[in-house]
């Protein structure tokens, strides 16, 4: 007799790494992904190096929360740290700016937060845009807002002196292409 019973669902099934080990990726891939997919681990010192980042990040996200607003801490990364100096990166220029204002509040914030900082001298700060997606859009198919529109024709009448420059800024302006001078 066969058994038609429904499988039971809750029970997590074993994944199976080979199969996804020798899964081959797209050959478009970067060269990280591939290493990846073929089951490649990275050495054993950059692997500690990135968990000790990791976990100043969350020291320093949690020693900062007084000073700095939670859409920041978000996008802040330790990127560098040793005893005397750390280098926070952050994806915003402005919450950059912000933090190299309070930098030095950030130092006497973290040497009381935790022992490992108390030789901390220094907070560097850098902006760092986060990273694009492969698929990135052909310049020629972006389009501008109506007020960026607006703002360039303004400049470019009111402000630009050089004819070429301005016949430049009109024609991005334009949807048609025509200028007006």
């Amino acid at each position: 007799m066969t058994d038609f019973t429904k499988p039971d669902l809750t029970t997590a099934r074993p994944i199976d790494d080979l199969a996804a080990k020798t899964h081959t990726t797209n050959f478009l891939a970067a060269p990280t992904e591939k290493l990846a997919a073929a089951g490649a681990k990275p050495p054993k010192n950059l692997a500690a190096r990135y968990q000790y980042l990791q976990a100043c990040t969350k020291k320093v996200r949690q020693a900062l929360h007084a000073l700095v607003t939670p859409d920041v801490l978000d996008g802040c990364h330790v990127v560098y740290a040793d005893a005397h100096r750390m280098t926070l990166s952050l994806f915003s220029a402005t919450a950059a700016n912000h933090l190299r204002y309070v930098s030095m509040n950030c130092v006497q914030a973290l040497r009381a937060y935790d022992q490992q900082f108390c030789d901390l001298q220094e907070i560097r700060v850098i902006a760092t845009p986060p990273a694009q997606s492969v698929s990135r859009q052909n310049s020629s198919q972006k389009t501008l807002s109506e007020n960026t529109k607006r703002i360039i024709n303004q400049n470019a009448n009111n402000v630009i002196k050089h004819d070429g420059l301005r016949q430049a800024l009109l024609r991005l302006a334009n949807d048609d292409g025509d200028t007006k001078v």
